[in-house]
């Protein structure tokens, strides 16, 4: 009976948000949140097998040798990309140094850039047994001598991808470089760290690499590129269990596929799309996995605000086809969601018929 207590105390223990609010209960909650089984399987559960890892490390005093076996147990995915990452930021810095360099900067930089310089980057404060772990195991599981640790499989996959190239010459290039771009997912097991999260108070100005770790938008802008262009890659990321690119870059690839539609310098020869050309191409997308939400359709009449009265009309009617809701029902959400009304004037007066 105490082994099916434990197991079931787990099983509840993964779908807990915030598990400390849990922890604090009892004795039995704390001796549940210091199991390693049960520690992997909430990240798992949170984040998903191919974030788990990086994850773990985030939350510094979550992980140790146990958690990381548990976790390798379970499958997580260990790419030669994360290990890059890992040897990038792993080491502590000289902490009075950064602050002495703050200190005679004081002019160029602000409260909030000054905070930011002190914080410890992601991984840097990894011990080493764990680190020393991580990679002995990426070189087991990838099966690879010469293991390219150095490398950055971002930028490779920038450059496979035809990312240097505009975007009406990039597809023969991805294509002549496809197997180079399955070797990279499939076997090296390439996969992008996660977004980071929407904030109101976020920088504008992305430093790279993140001390924070999580993937700039530039970058990710790289991965949904690629998928505009080969829509399959999506199929190769989840066969190795990265279930998460669709919602990770699910706002780029929705915006790219309709500027691809929309070019904000049409050419010449541009012909405006009709609502059952929209359509098809964005359902390639949502067939896959992406989603039309109420938080994309807003970036989206962002992005076109100043050609509302012109493509306006085309996108909703598009929307209404694609989400099978009549049009007050998508207006209404946008409203709600508008998150500043005064600064979207424009929008908030196309919505509302003008008026």
């Amino acid at each position: 009976m105490q082994s099916l207590y434990d197991e079931l105390s787990i099983e509840i223990f993964k779908y807990i948000t915030t598990p400390m609010s849990l922890i604090l209960t009892s004795r039995k909650w704390y001796a549940i949140s210091q199991d390693p089984h049960a520690r992997a399987e909430w990240l798992i559960y949170k984040y998903g097998k191919s974030h788990a890892l990086f994850y773990a490390i985030r939350l510094d005093s979550f992980i140790t040798l146990d958690v990381v076996q548990a976790l390798l147990a379970r499958n997580v995915v260990i790419s030669r990309y994360f290990i890059q990452r890992l040897l990038m930021y792993f080491g502590n810095h000289d902490q009075r140094l950064i602050e002495l360099k703050v200190e005679y900067n004081l002019n160029q930089v602000n409260d909030r850039t000054r905070e930011k310089k002190l914080c410890a980057p992601w991984a840097s404060n990894l011990s080493l047994p764990i680190f020393t772990k991580l990679v002995n195991e990426a070189f087991n599981i990838l099966k690879d001598p010469q293991l390219a640790i150095k490398g950055n499989d971002m930028e490779l996959f920038h450059f496979l991808s035809a990312g240097p190239l505009v975007i009406n010459y990039a597809p023969q290039k991805l294509f002549q470089n496809i197997n180079y771009i399955e070797d990279l997912i499939l076997n090296k097991k390439f996969i992008p760290f996660p977004p980071r999260p929407k904030l109101a108070y976020e920088d504008t100005i992305e430093e790279y690499p993140p001390k924070d770790g999580y993937e700039n938008n530039r970058q990710l802008n790289v991965i949904a590129r690629a998928i505009i262009i080969h829509p399959d890659l999506v199929n190769m990321w989840k066969s190795i269990g990265y279930y998460e690119i669709c919602s990770d870059v699910n706002d780029l690839v929705i915006q790219g596929a309709l500027l691809i539609l929309f070019p904000s310098t049409p050419p010449n020869n541009w012909e405006c799309p009709d609502v059952n050309t929209i359509v098809t191409r964005l359902k390639k997308f949502t067939d896959l996995g992406f989603k039309l939400t109420n938080s994309v359709i807003n970036d989206i009449f962002r992005l076109f605000e100043h050609r509302l009265n012109e493509i306006g009309e085309l996108l909703i009617n598009s929307f209404q086809q694609i989400r099978n809701e009549p049009r007050s029902v998508i207006v209404s959400s946008c409203i709600i969601n508008l998150n500043n009304p005064e600064r979207n004037r424009n929008i908030l007066k196309f919505l509302n018929g003008g008026n």
